[in-house]
């Protein structure tokens, strides 16, 4: 009598785990052959707009990348006028290895923004990128922002290229940048 009682509960545990594996293996294949969502991208107009705006409102050069590739897709930009807040200006890009490489020119101190950014960033070497010196940074936190470049501009401002892109895209960034 046991052992049917035995075999009577191994088929019901089979039966119970068949009704819980199936529906989750159903689950799993379609939710891991979703179309994964594209990133936005920004327009040339809206990107010229924000620039136009922050190049008449502030006294430094507002710094835009200039020949980048067309492989390069701009995906965010801000500008904060200068009042309560420091000024800062920014424009983020999606880069080939399908990274992130952001530009910011703010006129808060470099400590400040890291801070802010909440990032664990340490320097770690100085850069020359086209005659220019720039600081290394690199970190964990945020993810973004693994390696940062960063040089003080006259004055207060400073300036970052940044991102979790690989070092040559972000020297490749920091190098197109024209006033």
């Amino acid at each position: 009598m046991a052992n049917s009682r035995m075999k009577k509960t191994m088929r019901d545990m089979v039966i119970s785990l068949g009704v819980i594996v199936i529906p989750i293996t159903v689950a799993v294949f379609f939710i891991s052959h979703q179309p994964a969502t594209p990133v936005p991208t920004i327009s040339g107009a809206s990107f010229q707009t924000m620039l136009t705006a922050a190049r008449s409102a502030e006294s430094f050069p507002v710094l835009a990348p200039v020949g980048l590739p067309t492989s390069w897709h701009a995906t965010s930009e801000n500008y904060t006028m200068p009042g309560d807040a420091a000024a800062d200006w920014h424009i983020g890009y999606q880069v080939p290895s399908n990274t992130y490489a952001e530009v910011e020119e703010t006129t808060e101190p470099i400590g400040n923004f890291l801070s802010d950014a909440s990032s664990d960033a340490t320097e770690v070497a100085n850069v020359q990128i086209d005659g220019v010196t720039w600081q290394e940074y690199t970190g964990t936190t945020p993810a973004a922002l693994k390696i940062l470049l960063v040089r003080t501009a006259t004055g207060s401002l400073t300036e970052l290229v940044a991102g979790s892109a690989p070092l040559s895209d972000l020297e490749q960034l920091a190098g197109s940048l024209k006033g």
